[in-house]
């Protein structure tokens, strides 16, 4: 990706009273987004059945589906002769907190491998995310769907908690957005993913079992190992089995999930774990490189007619996934430019802001390359549409 061109700076005396009192607002308003952090997930390290040649390829592929985010990434034929070699990213062997053997990968080597194919590297760097099920199943039940989401998220390379919250109001609704940022980040994540169980006539009307694996592997839907305790718990984010996830039956009772971040809310409608797939699927970079890695990228928004506005749209900018810093860098009546540091330059950053209900493609003249994007304000930026679409999210 080339370079943009820099754009004529505003003139240091016009812009620093406003980045002054950006920065007031930010701090005064916005204290629970900056303080969160996102987690570094241990994507190359990884239980191994053993020392052996084949041992040690079944955890590679695994660890190739953490540093993608995609699970056919476990068999992609660009990855075969990676695969064949894993013996030589070796660094140590070391045993996990259940005594399991693990395997560590030199991590740097494997991503440039990874990236010299052509294939995108998600970051290591991720948004936490809590999950809460909502309304909380049977102990039984709970116990089994815990202990399924970790294994999902684990191998999918997400890092979560699962927590039983309350984010209903008095007659059964979510509660807002607001509200529910404000919960998670208590916690110290970054966004909320909630799961509505199957109704128990459509949990009973079907026995899930599971499915023989064929191709590319896919999260199981279904329970793993015993249970584990239903007090919150992080998941190991990143360690676990080098074996593949198998698939899950179709006629699995369907959950509705719903992902609320600061930058958007989408819903997901599937088995099990089709929340975590979705989410994964929604910040994992795309599965074939275009090449420009982490570049810089340059957004006009118009439509900014407040204070309260550009305050708004950078901490959403910020929370965009794949961008690492969001600046402003110039202010010309009601429309603000942007630069942004983000995994897959212009490419990323147009993708993401196609998924939000606060921006709106606009028509205008260009200048140094910028994506040119409208704000709206009012119900639209504070609130998701009324029914939002139900989809089943489908790998890159």
């Amino acid at each position: 990706m080339q370079t943009l061109d820099r754009m004529p700076a505003a003139k240091p005396t016009a812009l620093r009273p406003l980045r002054l009192a950006l920065l007031v607002v930010l701090s005064c308003a916005a204290l629970p987004v900056l303080c969160r952090a996102a987690r570094r997930v241990p994507v190359f390290v990884v239980d191994v059945s053993g020392q052996s040649a084949p041992a040690l390829q079944q955890a590679m592929r695994a660890a190739l589906v953490r540093a993608t985010g995609h699970p056919e990434s476990a068999t992609d034929p660009v990855f075969a002769t990676l695969v064949a070699q894993a013996p030589k990213y070796v660094v140590n062997y070391q045993h996990g907190p259940q005594g399991e053997l693990q395997v560590a990968f030199n991590g740097a080597e494997v991503d440039r491998a990874i990236s010299g194919l052509g294939r995108g590297v998600w970051s290591a760097d991720r948004p936490f995310t809590l999950i809460v099920l909502s309304p909380m199943p049977e102990q039984a039940d709970y116990e089994t769907d815990h202990t399924a989401l970790e294994q999902a998220a684990q191998a999918r390379g997400l890092p979560i908690s699962i927590m039983p919250l309350p984010v209903t109001d008095s007659s059964g609704q979510l509660l807002g957005q607001n509200a529910l940022l404000a919960l998670v980040h208590r916690f110290g994540a970054e966004q909320i993913l909630i799961g509505q169980p199957p109704s128990p006539a459509a949990a009973t009307a079907t026995t899930p079992q599971q499915a023989p694996a064929n191709g590319a592997p896919q999260v199981a839907g279904a329970a793993g190992p015993p249970a584990v305790s239903a007090a919150p718990t992080s998941s190991p984010s990143g360690q676990g089995s080098g074996a593949p996830p198998s698939t899950v039956p179709s006629d699995a009772p369907q959950w509705q999930w719903t992902l609320i971040t600061p930058f958007l809310r989408r819903s997901f409608t599937g088995p099990l774990t089709a929340g975590i797939d979705g989410t994964v699927d929604l910040l994992a970079p795309p599965a074939v490189s275009g090449g420009d890695g982490l570049s810089e990228a340059r957004v006009r928004i118009e439509g900014v007619s407040s204070l309260a506005d550009y305050a708004h749209i950078e901490l959403m900018l910020q929370a965009m996934p794949g961008v690492s810093r969001a600046e402003v860098r110039e202010v010309r009546g009601n429309t603000a430019v942007f630069d942004l540091r983000a995994e897959g330059g212009s490419a990323t950053v147009a993708r993401m802001l196609a998924t939000s209900p606060h921006f709106s493609p606009a028509q205008g003249p260009v200048e140094g390359g910028a994506l040119v994007y409208r704000y709206l304000p009012g119900p639209a930026a504070t609130a998701p549409p009324a029914t939002p679409p139900a989809t089943t999210p489908a790998a890159h």
